[in-house]
């Protein structure tokens, strides 16, 4: 059965078209006729255009009676005054755009995900040949489709990728779980320990020191080869927590000395006078030795930030 208007079809695909009361959301994977296996759905969030919902987007069946609109099954379901019972099922190509719900025509046409601004590279930390780069990887990340890749060709390059504006003031001791996961190869390991590092610029506030900035640095022992691993700097009981600068040199938690844990960290900042205060927060890389991985989920503040190809999201 043919329908003049615009369609949404469904036919077999390696997404499913997922309608609702309220809005509209693609998910990745299934085993439809196009015979893309062994992939879990997870929803993402690309815009759909309208009219750009076609037959290779709808997997046969996956539109239940709970996806539409009550009326419109309501409509679909209705017995004809010729006494000809349509009730069977609803069959391929009769479900157009106009049929949908308004909440859900407005979805189709949303602007998408809301990608954060002031994020980017930071470009007074780079130095020599070294890159960041948001884009797609070729393996999966823990979140979307894209990561952050970082590149050094040597030990004397840097770079460095984050928000010098929105994080500003706010307390250290309010970052509550810090991490992030990274992607390493054999390569990077077996030059030594070869991560990338958190790092948030801070006005430390420690009465001892006179120094209202140091670089509050985290960073990781090295994971495990050519996968992603997860790494919660929070609970972290090694030692990988360190301040930089010659005025923290000798102390506690110097960069240059034994460094400390997260929990040691914020006791040491927590010295009775004010309190440690953010500037920035950045992902970096070098200068210690040449490096290609990427990052992804960082982890503050109580929030999540995905690196994808277009932009920054938060959750």
């Amino acid at each position: 059965m043919t329908n003049s208007k615009n369609r949404l079809v469904a036919a077999g695909s390696a997404c499913t078209l997922v309608v609702t009361a309220v809005g509209i959301s693609v998910l990745g994977g299934g085993t439809a006729d196009a015979g893309v296996t062994g992939q879990t759905a997870t929803a993402v969030t690309y815009p759909l255009v309208r009219n750009s919902v076609s037959e290779s987007q709808v997997v046969n069946y996956s539109l239940g009676e709970g996806d539409l609109q009550q009326a419109f099954v309501a409509k679909m379901l209705a017995v004809p005054a010729n006494g000809v019972d349509t009730s069977a099922k609803l069959k391929d190509g009769v479900v157009a755009e106009a049929d949908l719900a308004p909440a859900v025509q407005t979805k189709l046409n949303r602007a998408g995900p809301a990608y954060l601004k002031h994020w980017g590279t930071v470009h007074r930390n780079v130095i020599g040949a070294a890159d960041a780069e948001l884009a797609t990887t070729s393996t999966q990340p823990p979140l979307g489709d894209g990561a952050l890749n970082l590149h050094t060709a040597s030990a004397t390059d840097k770079v460095a990728f984050g928000n010098e504006a929105d994080f500003a003031g706010g307390n250290v001791k309010d970052l509550g779980t810090v991490g992030f996961s990274v992607y390493t190869t054999g390569e990077n390991n077996a030059l030594g320990n070869n991560m990338p590092s958190i790092i948030f610029e801070i006005d430390p506030n420690v009465t001892a020191v006179a120094s209202n900035y140091s670089s509050l640095v985290y960073v990781p022992a090295n994971g495990a080869a050519n996968q992603w691993t997860a790494f919660n700097a929070s609970t972290d009981v090694a030692k990988h927590w360190g301040l930089s600068g010659t005025a923290f040199d000798g102390t506690a938690c110097s960069i240059n000395g034994a460094r400390c844990t997260w929990t040691e960290m914020l006791d040491y900042l927590n010295d009775g006078g004010d309190d440690a205060k953010l500037l920035t927060a950045t992902v970096s890389k070098g200068r210690d030795y040449a490096f290609s991985g990427a990052v992804d989920a960082l982890q503050f503040g109580g929030k999540t930030y995905d690196f994808e190809a277009a932009g920054v999201t938060v959750s």
